[in-house]
């Protein structure tokens, strides 16, 4: 599932300030959002490849 860092951290997984990560361990994903470290993203339907796309084509 894919997460968004309100703060950086490092450990077991390591993130800076607005970035977006995939966990896959749902016991470090549960410790970090109990402890406000991230929240949780929706998929999108449009991915980075697409939005290169997007971006090159204008």
């Amino acid at each position: 599932m894919k997460y968004k860092a309100l703060v950086s951290f490092s450990g077991a997984v390591t993130a800076s300030l607005n970035q977006i990560i995939e966990i896959n361990d749902e016991e470090i994903a549960n410790d970090l959002l109990n402890a406000g470290y991230i929240t949780v993203v929706k998929d999108s339907k449009k991915t980075v490849k697409d939005s290169k796309k997007t971006e090159e084509e204008v």
